[in-house]
């Protein structure tokens, strides 16, 4: 039987925001549970709620020194990396402040862990981020006490958090380009549904069921065609 082994961030975890609510929860029919109903696979989800490729990178090595090792290796990493401390800019937005990851630093990290599945012999699998809604997770900074003005100030134009995603989301397509390692794009058929925002959370950056249900055909489809048949 091919193993998958999974590691992600809240996204692949299925950490939804409950309509209505400020409470996250755990997506009963999330687009990796979803997926393990199609196929007689054994998958094991790895994925957890704030991990960055760094912290990712220690689970993965621990991980690599066990006997049962899996075929694949999915990885989904970058939302948490690419965010900012948002607090602390709140309280000074005439700071300097980095990404948890900065693009350099995610880059190299990305490349090992590939490295080190293939020295391994564990074929690495990378996706892109799904997109966030700039406004909703704007708006969810002040909903949550922080302010909003000083965040602005620093940041100006809201759509920054949007572009700036977008270059870590860029960053593994190119990784993957590079290093000749399949890609699972998740981030296309979210977007070519037209109102993104119907398929991002109220928090502006966790998809709720209605993408994980598409993030889900996607990751059928690639099995489907390029585990199955390989």
């Amino acid at each position: 039987m091919k193993k998958i082994a999974i590691w992600g961030d809240s996204v692949l975890k299925g950490v939804v925001l409950e309509d209505g609510k400020d409470k996250y929860s755990l997506l009963k029919n999330s687009s990796v549970e979803l997926t393990k109903k199609e196929f007689d696979f054994d998958i094991k989800n790895n994925s957890k709620f704030g991990l960055t490729v760094t912290k990712a990178m220690k689970l993965i090595q621990k991980s690599l020194s066990r006997d049962e090792l899996p075929n694949y290796a999915l990885v989904e990493l970058g939302g948490n990396d690419c965010d900012y401390n948002w607090k602390e800019i709140s309280r000074n937005p005439d700071g300097e402040y980095l990404p948890n990851t900065p693009l350099p630093k995610f880059r190299e990290n990305i490349n090992n862990i590939i490295e080190n599945f293939r020295q391994k012999g564990i074929e690495p699998i990378l996706t892109n981020l799904p997109p966030l809604s700039s406004q909703r997770y704007f708006d969810w900074f002040g909903k949550n006490g922080l302010n909003t003005d000083n965040i602005k100030k620093w940041m100006g134009d809201i759509n920054r958090i949007y572009k700036h995603q977008e270059t870590y989301s860029l960053a593994l397509m190119d990784i993957a380009n590079a290093q000749k390692c399949d890609l699972i794009d998740i981030r296309t058929p979210i977007i070519l549904e037209g109102n993104t925002d119907d398929f991002i959370c109220e928090d502006g950056i966790h998809p709720n069921e209605r993408a994980h249900k598409l993030i889900a055909e996607t990751f059928i489809n690639y099995i489907a065609n390029r585990i199955i048949c390989a």
